[in-house]
């Protein structure tokens, strides 16, 4: 027949790493035993990779000498809310900027003096959006573990 390709045999050498862990299934191990016996170049590869293999696993374990800490799932979970806060607020503050019209508008295209003095001129309800992120930042001290 044909040539086995380049390709076929990167994936009989993958399949028999694998096989070196127990992790095939019959019919890939029939299919890398059949490669194996008519292919030379997989078969010293095998054979390299056995002994290696072999070897590794006859090494002793190394202790290390410190150690190592492992978060809890609880404080990566509180990390994930702690950012999914910092998010939120974020993303209302924009929002409500926006809605407000304190970011972007005409002003933007103004000179810097027109541009601020527009820009307080645009702040309808500056105590209320002082207020609503006092009280956001509030929320997020009455959980001292999800304060950033």
């Amino acid at each position: 027949m044909g040539q086995i390709s380049l390709q076929s045999c990167d994936g009989i050498r993958e399949l028999y790493s694998a096989s070196l862990d127990g992790e095939l299934s019959e019919l890939d191990a029939a299919r890398l035993e059949v490669h194996l016996a008519t292919c030379a170049s997989c078969s010293a590869h095998a054979a390299g990779a056995a002994t290696a293999s072999r070897l590794v696993r006859q090494a002793p374990l190394e202790q290390p000498s410190f150690s190592i800490v492992v978060p809890g799932r609880r404080l990566a979970v509180a990390r994930k809310l702690q950012v999914f806060a910092a998010a939120a607020a974020v993303t209302v503050t924009v929002g409500l900027s926006l809605a407000l019209g304190t970011i972007g508008g005409p002003s933007a295209s103004r000179s810097s003096s027109h541009a601020s003095a527009a820009h307080s001129a645009k702040l309808r309800f500056p105590d209320q959006e002082l207020r609503m992120l006092e009280r956001v930042s509030r929320q997020g001290r009455s959980h001292p573990r999800l304060a950033l």
